[in-house]
């Protein structure tokens, strides 16, 4: 018996020595602990790209050790380093450094939109871009997003709660959730540029520091206070902001308007647009035969600037299709 013992006893000394060896070849960072659900949660967002994940807090192509994308959750569990946070990635099961910078809370404090679609889906994007390869998620009608950028003309970037992810859709496909032709607002005007947007600023100046917010054709303001000959105050309830705007810039309506057509086509149906021109990339709605459309604006010797209720949307229609 003593001999067995005496053969074994190597065996054990290497056994304990590895484990021995083992912490503190794969412990985390002194002071981080183990991933658990209540540390916070952040969303990766990048213009394109990927966010490296790393084992070490530095830019080297060599430290990579996974790729996440736009959207991709990870928990952070020390914040200690201005630059590089320590993650836990759970699309990739690894623990590792990323780029702070390039991180978003979870906790969302967007303005709420609902999704309308007149068929199929409306993708979730890792990018500003309509590409098939960039989809990360199908929104369909009547379901809710959470917008948190709305800084390009197309692509807002927002949260999807019935996927869980972050991301870029199309903006034409969002309208303002709970909200109808404002007619809860006390003094509305509709916003009306040719192209581009409408700044909300916060002075009573053109100057590219004041401005806080874009609005652009279709959204409505309730305004305030009109003493200014240029800039009026307002409220913007799709930027939950209040500001100067131009007021050359904005019409009468929301609340009233000149009179309803109804709308016939032959076949197919009438397009909606931003600006008065038959452009594809102007069509932000599809209006059928027997719809009606309130016609705000008819300045125009072609192109009315309408409100149409089936879609909760201001726009461009060509005025020989309505009746």
């Amino acid at each position: 018996m003593k001999m067995k013992m005496r053969a074994l006893l190597p065996v054990l000394v290497l056994v304990l020595g590895l484990a021995a060896l083992l912490p503190a070849r794969f412990a985390a960072p002194a002071g981080v602990v183990t991933a658990k659900a209540d540390y916070p949660k952040y969303s990766v967002k990048v213009d394109d790209g990927y966010l490296a994940l790393r084992n070490a807090k530095a830019f080297d192509y060599s430290n990579e050790i996974g790729k996440l994308y736009t959207g991709e959750i990870v928990q952070v569990m020390d914040t200690s380093d201005p630059t590089y946070w320590y993650v836990y990635a759970q699309s990739l099961g690894k623990y590792g450094y990323v780029n702070r910078n390039y991180l978003i809370s979870v906790t969302v404090s967007g303005s709420e939109y609902t999704v309308k679609v007149d068929s199929g889906y409306l993708a979730l994007r890792t990018a500003k871009a309509f590409d098939y390869n960039n989809e990360i998620g199908k929104l369909y009608t009547g379901e809710k997003v959470q917008v948190t950028d709305t800084s390009d003309s197309t692509y807002w970037y927002v949260y999807a709660p019935s996927l869980g992810k972050y991301g870029y859709v199309n903006r034409n496909y969002l309208y303002k959730s709970g909200s109808s032709s404002s007619s809860s607002l006390t003094n509305p005007y509709t916003v009306k540029v040719d192209d581009g947007y409408l700044a909300l600023r916060t002075a009573k100046a053109f100057d590219y520091y004041n401005e806080i917010g874009k609005l652009w054709t279709g959204d409505v303001v309730d305004v305030t206070d009109t003493s200014d000959p240029t800039y009026w105050y307002v409220y913007a309830p799709t930027l939950g902001k209040s500001g100067y705007v131009n007021k050359n810039y904005l019409i009468y309506g929301g609340g009233s308007y000149l009179f309803t057509r109804t709308v016939k086509v032959s076949d197919g149906y009438l397009a909606l647009r931003t600006a008065k021109a038959y452009d594809y990339t102007n069509e932000i709605g599809k209006l059928y035969t027997g719809q009606q459309v309130q016609v705000i604006n008819t300045a125009d010797s072609t192109y009315w600037y309408v409100y149409a209720p089936t879609l909760n949307m201001y726009g461009y229609v060509n005025s020989n299709y309505l009746y």
